[in-house]
């Protein structure tokens, strides 16, 4: 009998370890106390080069969204949109505020639980798995309406965007807006076209297990992996004429 037989099967292409007590402290501080890059991030895979980390944290009393392009995070409490913001964590007096607070980068993600009393973080491992195992890039458009001129929060370089929903409600994000549309992309082959997506998305990456019994492949792990405005960065696309899925991009 297979007492592990419970166990759900290890996701392909990432290593999912438990951070200890300091390197929580130390996300925490560096996020929310210096507002500089989180080292635990980058040290993570230190032969990837510094790319740009997203902060999305949840708290009893709010949220803060925030962007690190390079050394300084731009945060969602910070003026001019603190009033649409929760104030940051004090990591040594409330920490019973968080909820969740989720920091990443292209190539790894720190999750830290509630109340900061754990945490974990993902990073992707090399390898080169069989086609129906490989990790998969996705991407969802995050709806919202900027009005006619999306707003940006002046005197920095870190893109940011107040969105506004019909009901009134707003948000700060992390990124700078683009309004959705599309537009017909001819093909290689004159009898076909497909639509080309234009927006504001959150892209994902899924990791995908076998089950060793039974042979069941499916998603066993997900990430997030950054933000971006513009064309759709990820597939799949569709004929616009036939609704087959196109494989060219």
């Amino acid at each position: 009998m297979n007492v592990h037989a419970h166990e759900p099967p290890d996701p392909v292409g990432i290593r999912v370890d438990r951070l200890t007590s300091g390197q929580v402290d130390a996300v925490l501080t560096d996020v929310f106390v210096h507002g500089r890059r989180c080292r635990v991030l980058d040290e993570a895979a230190a032969d990837v080069p510094p790319g740009p980390q997203w902060l999305l944290a949840e708290l009893g009393d709010g949220r803060i969204t925030g962007a690190c392009p390079e050394d300084r995070w731009r945060r969602s409490d910070q003026p001019p949109t603190a009033h649409l913001s929760a104030p940051p964590p004090d990591p040594d007096t409330d920490r019973w505020r968080i909820l969740e607070v989720l920091v990443f980068a292209p190539h790894a993600q720190v999750r830290l639980g509630e109340g900061a009393a754990s945490g974990w973080i993902g990073v992707d491992t090399p390898g080169d798995p069989p086609p129906w195992l490989r990790p998969r890039d996705r991407s969802f458009l995050l709806l919202g309406w900027a009005g006619s001129e999306p707003r940006r929060a002046p005197e920095t370089d870190a893109p940011i965007s107040i969105t506004r929903e019909p009901s009134g409600t707003q948000a700060v994000l992390p990124v700078a807006w683009t309004d959705f549309s599309g537009r017909l992309r001819a093909l290689s082959r004159p009898d076909r076209t497909a639509l080309e997506s234009t927006g504001t998305w959150l892209t994902v990456r899924e990791y995908w297990a076998a089950d060793p019994t039974t042979g069941a492949v499916g998603v066993a792990f997900h990430r997030l992996t950054g933000m971006c405005a513009g064309t759709k960065p990820t597939g799949p696309e569709f004929d616009v004429g036939t609704g087959d899925r196109i494989e060219e991009r």
